[in-house]
């Protein structure tokens, strides 16, 4: 054995697939007949998710603990197949689109369908170990195949299941996907293309090779998925099998730029990551997955797409909006470099999750500051309206009743004691009074959507960091807008969007936020260019202020309702009216649309000044 020959013996690695201990089966288990599992599966209670999943599960767990004859193993792990897909079809709705902290229910439906994932690739790496490490008179080089194909792609949807969540790849994941991939490329066998079974009818057609399905795995583990939204990582993953056939996947020291490339140790246990070292792009371990045909693809579908379409309104699945496919880009071309640098404190700030809670809490502040500013006129007109001298005892009960009631809501103190005691003791305090003077109208309806104190472990120039706790009233996800109460002014709000989200495995949930203004304003916007009174045209906005940024650029950010560009509307704020032309678009998703915008007021008014000194004699000509 030559020197060469002897290294590359060290450096090979060993069988790094898991698989769980296996014992002789009971004789009379139906797990050990096909016709009998089909049975079964045929009888299970689909319309009872949860007592199917279980069933499927439980059966699963022990089918992968047995011992089964290979051909036998491979029929029944194909019949299993449609039924953990419907079961984690059904199942993720407990946490698709859910905020953060995920209640204990779907955070367990989440880690219930990684499992079954997990265990339909253990069944698979079971028969892949069986002809690999087995009798070479019964090697079946189509079912090795077959079974190194399907423990990828199971590998892949269970990585997206945990992504959905965000969480990272589990332990293993990686090392097991990229150790199966390294095998089909030694073999040469990671080209073969290879068709869904019969249950898969749908799919017969989209034969996937085992180059295909780590391709589709890798790339998705490069979008940063933890500042996409969960419904932008589904609609991603469902372009896998297309970039996938675009990618290229070949030894890192053939690449020859870090554009558009990442590099995968499959020796590892490691997803693809964008750093590689001079040593190491020479190491065999080492390749390069190459996205710029991809690159290349969605930079034209960018083109195609348009500003006006935000991403919640576009119907057609199969196209990816700007807002999703310019961080992608982006992403993909080169490393995001920090813009600030962070320090770690521990301050306590208090914030208030959404959009719409906040332009209420905005609305109370501005009605309850201009409350301040009336003069304190009815309550002196309340006390010299009813002379003491002619009130009867049950009169300044009565009259105290009134002046505190939270109708009247006057106000102001009876020259009775007793009686404000009495009334006191019947109403409540006059606080107690004003509160339900307020919500008099409203349904009694406790209210978690207010400020509360969250706490930071570092801060930046434009954002935070923050542990958002279970015990905390609101849920939050990626894309939401967050109030902040300003810390150097505490009558102001700041105006913040969640940028990223991160969950560890002790369930414990990490967000960044992005400070988008350090002020804002609650505003009424119409459609037209004149102010209505009809209160559906009038849509409640949020008016930023932008400071630190470009003084020139002025901006909004309202709800889902989507105004056209390069139309003049009305906005109404506490000074006045004034007509803006809504000029770009700058960012969309589910919870709101932010828009850049300029007064045409001004510009106007600059032209109507100009036209006076021109002729001044316009309105004298009829009169003539």
């Amino acid at each position: 054995m030559t020197d060469q020959e002897s290294n590359d013996s060290e450096n090979t690695p060993s069988v790094a697939l898991s698989i769980p201990a296996q014992t002789p089966p009971p004789k009379d288990s139906f797990l050990l007949s096909a016709r009998e599992v089909r049975r079964w599966a045929e009888e299970l209670p689909i319309a009872n998710i949860g007592e199917t999943a279980r069933q499927v599960y439980n059966t699963l767990v022990t089918f992968n603990r047995i011992q089964v004859p290979t051909l036998n193993r491979t029929e029944v792990i194909e019949i299993f197949r449609e039924p953990v897909r419907y079961i984690n079809a059904n199942i993720s709705r407990h946490y698709f689109n859910a905020g953060f902290p995920l209640s204990s229910r779907a955070m367990k439906a989440a880690q219930l369908a990684s499992a079954l994932c997990g265990e339909v690739a253990n069944s698979y790496k079971i028969l892949f170990l069986d002809q690999v490490l087995g009798d070479e008179r019964n090697f079946n080089q189509k079912l090795v195949i077959v079974a190194a194909q399907r423990a990828i792609q199971y590998f892949s949807q269970r990585l997206f299941h945990n992504l959905l969540v965000y969480r990272d790849h589990p332990e293993g994941l990686w090392r097991e996907a990229n150790y199966l991939y390294a095998w089909a490329v030694q073999n040469e066998v990671d080209k073969v293309p290879v068709r869904e079974s019969s249950t898969f009818l749908w799919n017969r057609k989209n034969a996937k090779s085992i180059d295909e399905v780590y391709k589709g795995m890798a790339i998705m583990a490069t979008t940063n998925p933890h500042r996409l939204r969960q419904s932008q990582m589904r609609r991603i993953h469902e372009k896998m099998p297309q970039w996938a056939e675009l990618a290229v996947i070949k030894p890192a020291y053939e690449s020859s730029s870090n554009s558009g490339v990442f590099y995968i140790n499959i020796w590892s246990d490691d997803p693809p990551s964008r750093s590689l070292s001079g040593m190491q792009r020479k190491d065999s371990r080492f390749v390069a997955l190459d996205l710029n045909p991809v690159l290349e693809e969605a930079r034209a579908e960018f083109e195609r797409a348009h500003w006006e379409s935000p991403a919640h309104l576009d119907q057609d699945r199969s196209t990816l909006s700007r807002t999703l496919l310019r961080p992608l880009i982006r992403h993909w071309t080169k490393s995001v470099e920090r813009k600030f640098p962070r320090t770690e404190t521990r301050n306590k700030i208090e914030a208030i999750v959404g959009l719409s809670n906040l332009l209420r809490l905005l609305e109370e502040k501005r009605a309850f500051e201009e409350e301040q500013r009336k003069p304190a006129k009815s309550s002196s007109r309340a006390r010299s309206s009813s002379p003491a001298s002619r009130l009867t005892w049950n009169d300044s009960v009565f009259s105290s009743l009134a002046i505190n009631s939270p109708v009247t809501g006057t106000g102001g103190d009876s020259i009775f004691s007793d009686s404000n005691a009495i009334a006191t003791t019947l109403l409540g305090s006059l606080d107690d009074c004003q509160q339900r003077q307020d919500n008099i109208f409203q349904p009694n309806i406790k209210k978690p959507d207010s400020l509360f104190t969250v706490l930071t472990y570092n801060e930046s120039v434009e954002g935070y960091c923050l542990s958002w706790k279970s015990s905390y009233p609101m849920r939050i996800r990626v894309g939401d807008v967050l109030g902040i109460r300003a810390p150097s002014n505490p009558d102001e709000f700041e105006v913040a969007v969640c940028r990223w989200l991160r969950q560890d495995r002790d369930n414990e949930v990490y967000i960044g936020l992005q400070i988008l203004s350090s002020s804002c304003a609650e505003v009424t916007v119409t459609p037209s260019s004149r102010p209505s009174s009809n209160r559906q045209n009038q849509y409640k906005c949020l008016l930023l202020s932008n400071a630190g940024a470009n003084t020139d650029e002025r901006s909004l950010i309202t709800n889902t309702h989507v105004f056209k560009l390069n139309t003049v509307i009305t906005m109404i704020t506490e000074f006045g009216n004034h007509q803006i032309k809504l000029t770009r678009w700058i960012e969309s998703n589910n919870n709101f649309v932010h828009y850049q915008f300029e007064y045409v007021d001004e510009t106007d008014s600059a032209e109507d000044a100009e036209e006076k000194k021109k002729d001044d004699f316009e309105d004298l000509w009829n009169e003539l």
